[in-house]
């Protein structure tokens, strides 16, 4: 019976991006069921599961980091230069990309923990900062490389890469006691500080192992993108807005499924509406509508599903009354 259980609850997680795929193989006449087309949504999903799984830490203790993005434009630009320049190649890269994330989360960590600014506030300044370093310390504000070496960003590496951030992301959400510490300080912060959790450390331990994430995000980008210029204006959280998206979902799908599992699913959801709405040729304004309306819908439903529930369960209970009734007369 237990078994049954999970599996009808995995049933419904899978339904939710398996209907979204069929709505739009049904609007494309075929073409989203295409197996390029299929490849191509799970291969340009790797760097917003990245993010998903990145922004999870932070969601999970109520602290929204917008300053994610410009985080990866940094690894990526600066991680790109900095190899050609030490004539490391693509091992450089991941090594730069990598130190440059840590450096910077790390930075943006002690200056959230000593001055106590929201995270919101304080992620939105270092967004326009983080912005600003590409283009005036990078050359022509861009970094490159060279076309045969975007290999990492193509099927299989990016997918092997992503399955080892997916088991470093699990490991320490469900095997750690940082994992726990982070779902405690963010269900009751009062209650976890009374119980003797370090919030402060918890909070700056999340920025380390975000920087780790992002610098990874950073190294698949650049080699996906093969050159990637710098952002201003906050152009960057475009490219997060998948990532936090997946996390809402994922929240809902919680109920049935690992939260670790969840954020995938999730996030490749929003990627695969995404990708769905651009090719059935809708501009920018239907997308940005059409997600946001597909995100109330899913949030929504997941709010009221126990009162459809407890609706389900009187009206089972009167129809027991009223056979029970009519037995007796």
């Amino acid at each position: 019976m237990k078994m049954q259980h999970k599996l009808l609850n995995w049933c419904k997680a899978l339904a939710l991006p398996l209907v979204v795929w069929l709505v739009f193989v049904v609007l494309t006449k075929g073409r989203f069921a295409k197996p390029a087309s299929v490849m191509n949504i799970f291969r340009t999903s790797v760097v917003p599961i990245l993010l998903g799984m990145t922004l999870a830490f932070g969601m999970m203790m109520n602290m929204w980091n917008f300053a994610s993005g410009a985080i990866v434009y940094a690894c990526a630009i600066f991680g790109a230069n900095l190899a050609k320049v030490t004539g490391t190649g693509i091992p450089g890269l991941c090594v730069f990309s990598i130190l440059i994330g840590l450096t910077l989360s790390i930075v943006m960590g002690l200056v959230y923990r000593y001055t106590r600014v929201p995270c919101l506030v304080l992620s939105l300044g270092f967004a326009m900062f983080y912005e600003a370093l590409p283009g005036i310390f990078a050359i022509n504000g861009t970094g490159n490389i060279n076309l045969l070496d975007g290999y990492l960003g193509g099927a299989p590496w990016c997918f092997v890469i992503l399955i080892g951030m997916f088991l470093i992301f699990s490991y320490i959400n469900s095997c750690t006691t940082l994992g726990a510490n982070m779902r405690a300080v963010g269900a009751n912060i009062k209650i976890a500080d009374s119980a003797g959790i370090d919030i402060d450390r918890v909070k700056f331990a999340s920025f380390v192992i975000t920087g780790f994430f992002l610098g990874v995000a950073g190294i698949i980008m650049m080699s996906s993108n093969v050159s990637v210029a710098f952002v201003s204006g906050f152009a960057s959280i475009a490219m997060i807005f998948d990532g936090f998206m997946g996390v809402f979902v994922a929240m809902v799908l919680t109920k049935y499924i690992n939260f670790n599992v969840a954020v995938i699913i999730g996030t490749l959801t929003i990627r695969m509406l995404s990708f769905g709405l651009v090719t059935c040729g809708f501009s920018s304004e239907i997308r940005g509508i059409m997600t946001g309306i597909f995100l109330f819908v899913v949030i929504s439903y997941s709010a009221n599903a126990g009162k459809i529930d407890m609706i389900r369960a009187r009206k089972r209970i009167a129809a027991e009354a009223d056979a029970e009734y009519a037995a007796m007369h």
